[in-house]
């Protein structure tokens, strides 16, 4: 359930902010609504945004038929498009897990 809430209010939070919104949502729901362990939430989070990036990144590569990705790719020296939705996944996804572990910990805390 929190990683759907997650990828709507990123969704949401992405759509009207900048790129560093991403980290909001999950904070503020793990600490609304702890997972039972830290690895659980850092998994939540994770998850959250990387299928949501990673989602929204295919479909501008499909969208584009792959010209923005490449080009990019290009810029930071990867051989394709692809690559580079799996590099920008698993940084979102990071992001994601240490937001919604920091508010885990911040749950527990107080």
């Amino acid at each position: 359930m929190n990683i759907l809430l997650i990828i709507i209010v990123t969704a949401i939070f992405q759509y009207f902010g900048p790129w560093w919104t991403v980290v909001l949502a999950p904070f503020l729901i793990l600490l609304w609504r702890p997972a039972t362990t830290s690895f659980r939430s850092f998994a939540t989070g994770f998850l959250a945004i990387a299928l949501l990036w990673l989602a929204y990144g295919l479909y501008l590569h499909v969208r584009s038929e792959g010209a923005m990705s490449n080009r990019i790719a290009e810029i930071f020296s990867l051989p394709n498009g692809i690559l580079l939705l799996a590099v920008t996944s698993l940084v979102g996804g990071l992001l994601g897990g240490f937001a919604a572990l920091s508010g885990y910990f911040t749950k527990k805390a107080f």
